[in-house]
């Protein structure tokens, strides 16, 4: 009976030191990542076996937190490169896409002087037709001097009399001098463009990017925000195309240069200041504006004679100013002006007689 006492407790404090034993070798075990993807446990002893990931979701979630993290990383760094990738064909598109339209437009030194020269008559027409007083018609003053003796006193401070302008009379009206402002202001930029620097720079991005051509075209929208007044009469119509030139002009300046948008932009600002002529119902002046910018705009997209096409260009535009001048005069925003003007006529012409 005793023997079997001792052998019974014999076993029981095996099994208790086996026990410790194995929790004591369990605090030594390491976590360890396989290649695999799983995770491998290492002993003090230098031994290691491996387990899958998804038999320690429960036991060691923090590193499974780790991994997701660094697949995330991973992926955000490959999807950066492929918008940067992505970013540099596109600016690669842009830039082949300028040099291409430039390269279709390139011409000697002698023809873009040419194109120099043919932008200013235009401006010139303007300057003479307003300080030489055509925009006073001999008929419009007759008609006036038969209404004259039942006006008001006239107030004669409002007539010009300078001897170097005998024809200049009065003022020209605001809509007269809107159309030639806006003619008269883009022709200088346009000239210094073409005659100076268009033929020494670089086709494609260089002479894209420099200021002349840029400033060139900027004009054309501050000589539609004028036009929109000088074919209205409307402060209100006027303000509306200003604000619409001016975001225009601003998009002309950006770093990136965008030929086709910049010429929809002009087309639509000639759009908005030839739309006063159809609410008025003038389309006889409606169509022949439109036909000259539609000649005018296959000369400049399709460059049929090469690079005379430009100078042509300048020349059918040329008969654009005379065209927008008399209809800013027919303007009823001109007439109280006409007629300061032709009784300042008939004063001057009263003066002349009696000396």
């Amino acid at each position: 009976m005793l023997e079997m006492i001792e052998k019974q407790r014999g076993i029981t404090t095996s099994k208790s030191e086996t026990g410790s034993t194995l929790h004591q070798s369990s605090q030594d075990l390491v976590e360890t990542v396989g290649h695999d993807g799983g995770v491998g446990m290492g002993t003090s002893d230098g031994s290691i076996f491996f387990m899958d990931t998804d038999e320690l979701t429960t036991s060691s979630p923090s590193l499974l937190v780790e991994q997701q993290t660094s697949t995330d990383l991973k992926s955000d760094t490959s999807t950066s490169k492929r918008r940067k990738h992505k970013d540099g064909k596109q600016k690669s598109f842009d830039e082949l896409d300028v040099d291409k339209y430039m390269a279709k437009r390139e011409m000697s030194p002698f023809q873009e002087r040419m194109n120099a020269v043919t932008v200013m008559p235009g401006a010139f027409y303007c300057i003479m037709f307003v300080l030489s007083g055509a925009w006073l018609s001999p008929s419009f003053v007759q008609e006036h001097s038969k209404s004259v003796m039942a006006a008001a006193p006239f107030d004669d401070t409002q007539c010009l009399n300078w001897s170097w302008m005998p024809h200049l009379h009065a003022a020209p009206p605001i809509p007269l001098v809107a159309a030639a402002l806006g003619i008269v202001a883009h022709a200088p930029f346009s000239f210094i463009y073409h005659w100076k620097f268009a033929h020494r720079l670089p086709a494609g991005l260089p002479r894209t990017n420099h200021w002349s051509r840029r400033m060139d075209q900027a004009m054309i929208h501050f000589c539609s925000a004028c036009m929109a007044y000088a074919t209205s009469g409307r402060v209100d119509f006027f303000l509306v195309n200003a604000l619409f030139n001016l975001d225009c002009i601003y998009r002309h300046f950006t770093p990136k240069v965008y030929p086709r948008r910049n010429q929809m932009r002009i087309f639509l600002s000639l759009v908005a200041y030839t739309i006063p002529l159809l609410r008025r119902g003038d389309w006889d002046l409606f169509f022949k504006l439109w036909s000259l910018f539609t000649v005018s705009g296959w000369l400049f997209g399709q460059y049929p004679i090469g690079g005379w096409s430009h100078s042509v260009f300048h020349i059918v535009m040329a008969f654009v100013p005379p065209l927008l001048m008399t209809a800013a005069v027919e303007l009823p925003a001109s007439h109280k002006q006409l007629e300061v003007a032709a009784q300042c006529a008939l004063l001057a012409k009263d003066n002349l007689v009696v000396s």
